[in-house]
């Protein structure tokens, strides 16, 4: 038999402002089936490595309190499903779930209320989807750019350079914002310099221009915004292959980070990088690690 089940997506959304998240759980609740079930990610150093800047017992005491606010739930529902077997127990069911998917602040929320059919036990469908949602969603553009981040800082802390940059929000309040991980700030409170980790060594060519069109646009609008006054750096990661239809992508991105007046290194040139955050004017020279 199969039953209908709706479902939501558990995100850790430390940066509401910037609309960073890591989807980390699912909640899955089927009437039909009288069944309601969870799963959150156990390892809490995939989102620490996303979020590096984090405390980890931040993380872990947010995974904490919300799991805790799920078993309450889940416990009010498979009581009513046992005390009323009959359709008072639906309705209640569907109840709480909508009041879990309700719109709110939060460094943990269930975002969407959506719906799939589980062809055999509704268990089953909860461990697919957070496969899918949760296991895959460590391997995507985003983590990955965070690995990206790891490296820059490593680099710059090995230089001594980390008092010289921090993270920021950038942009106006009331307009636009977005978030670099590396900006030097003046001592008027002027962002002079950023160092933008990223990720352009996707499968699809397609979302290599989408991404780094994105963030040009990004830094435009900051400059136009005049909230970011001086050079930026984007450190890539890059196409392996020297030819295709990613490495042309790549190409093509590259010439026009260069047209917007946008320094570009790959993630692997350690001398190029550092020379920008010190300041020096020649960044043109190589010098892969």
């Amino acid at each position: 038999m199969k039953h209908a089940c709706r479902y939501t997506i558990v995100r850790f959304m430390p940066y509401p402002e910037t609309g960073e998240f890591a989807n980390i759980g699912i909640v899955l609740m089927s009437p039909t089936a009288k069944y309601i079930g969870y799963k959150l990610i156990d390892r809490i150093s995939r989102i620490t490595a996303f979020f590096e800047e984090l405390d980890a017992n931040v993380v872990r005491r947010a995974r904490k309190v919300y799991a805790n606010e799920l078993v309450r739930i889940t416990q009010s529902i498979e009581k009513a499903f046992a005390e009323a077997p009959m359709g008072p127990s639906a309705d209640f069911a569907n109840f709480v779930f909508s009041e879990l998917v309700k719109p709110r602040e939060g460094v943990v929320v269930a975002q969407g209320d959506r719906v799939a059919m589980a062809d055999r036990q509704p268990s089953e469908k909860l461990e697919e989807l957070f496969e899918h949602y949760v296991g895959r969603s460590f391997a995507t553009k985003a983590y990955q750019e965070r690995y990206v981040e790891k490296r820059i800082h490593e680099m710059l802390r090995a230089a001594d350079l980390t008092s010289l940059y921090h993270e920021r929000t950038l942009g106006k309040s009331d307009t636009y914002k977005a978030r670099l991980p590396f900006v030097r700030m003046n001592g008027t409170g002027e962002a002079i310099r950023a160092i933008k980790p990223i990720f352009l060594a996707h499968d699809d060519p397609s979302r290599l221009y989408d991404h780094g069109w994105d963030w040009i646009g990004k830094i435009e609008k900051l400059r136009r915004d005049r909230t970011l006054q001086g050079d930026v750096l984007f450190a890539a990661a890059a196409p392996k292959e020297a030819f295709g239809p990613r490495a042309a992508a790549f190409a093509e991105i590259s010439e026009q980070l260069k047209a917007h007046g946008i320094v570009l290194a790959q993630e692997t040139e350690r001398g190029r990088i550092l020379a920008f955050a010190e300041g020096m004017p020649d960044v043109e020279t190589s010098d892969s690690d």
